[in-house]
């Protein structure tokens, strides 16, 4: 299924968490690098909150206001249904 630049960034963020968390093992200190490791995860997890419940349905909204203009200026679409392609192309869910 193809993907969109957010839910490619997605993608790239859910590994960061990982490759963040082997890299800080190098930090010797037991409490500092769990410390690192915490606030870490933390930041990547409230962007994939804000991708999940905002900016997904954002990008969602351009593309298909996007697409209506086209629409508009371009009578070749015929019937072509915006957010049913959408959600065709890129939906995951």
């Amino acid at each position: 299924m193809k993907q969109t630049a957010m839910q490619e960034l997605k993608s790239d963020l859910l590994l960061a968490i990982h490759t963040c968390h082997e890299s800080l093992k190098e930090i010797k200190d037991l409490r500092t690098r769990e410390a690192c490791q915490s606030v870490v995860k933390i930041t990547i997890d409230n962007i994939l909150n804000r991708i999940d419940n905002e900016l997904l349905e954002m990008e969602k909204e351009q593309m298909c206001k996007f697409a209506i203009k086209c629409k508009n200026r371009h009578s070749i679409y015929g019937d072509f249904k915006v957010e049913e392609y959408y959600n065709e192309t890129f939906k995951s869910e």
